[in-house]
């Protein structure tokens, strides 16, 4: 078995009006972990499960001089303080474009878009950060 290259992704809005493809650079916050909590228990103190948390996910692209940007829908929703809760679907693929690996977040909603610094002494390309609350992720198989 060969490993998976980290470069050869997509991620897709799941629900809404029509079937749209985000397209970014890197991904990042596909992570979970359990907080532990002590409790007193009659043998001293126990950590036990307390809840289960989700990082943000965070979409990083190059903007373009002509096209969408992930930051319009970002903008509204941010400005008029909208929460509109979309479900993604990130599909990790294959050197041949097959489904490797699939992971749904439920529930996300925009809550940080930022802008790399704009210098006149910079050559780097400027990237659009958008960073995203949610409120579970499944790994689909």
């Amino acid at each position: 078995m060969e490993p998976v290259l980290a470069y050869r992704f997509y991620i897709r809005i799941l629900n809404g009006k029509k079937n749209t493809v985000l397209r970014a650079q890197s991904v990042s916050g596909l992570s979970v972990d359990i907080k532990l909590d002590d409790f007193d228990t009659l043998g001293g103190q126990k950590k036990m499960p307390a809840s289960v948390n989700f990082p943000n996910l965070v979409l990083k692209r190059a903007i373009l001089e002509k096209g969408e940007s992930m930051g319009n829908n970002a903008m509204e929703m941010l400005n008029n303080l909208k929460v509109d809760r979309m479900d993604l679907g990130i599909h990790l693929l294959n050197a041949q474009g097959k489904y490797t690996r699939s992971w749904n977040v439920i529930g996300a909603y925009t809550i940080k878009w930022d802008m790399s610094e704009l210098s006149v002494t910079s050559k780097e390309v400027v990237m659009e950060t958008v960073e995203f609350k949610y409120k579970y992720l499944r790994e689909i198989k």
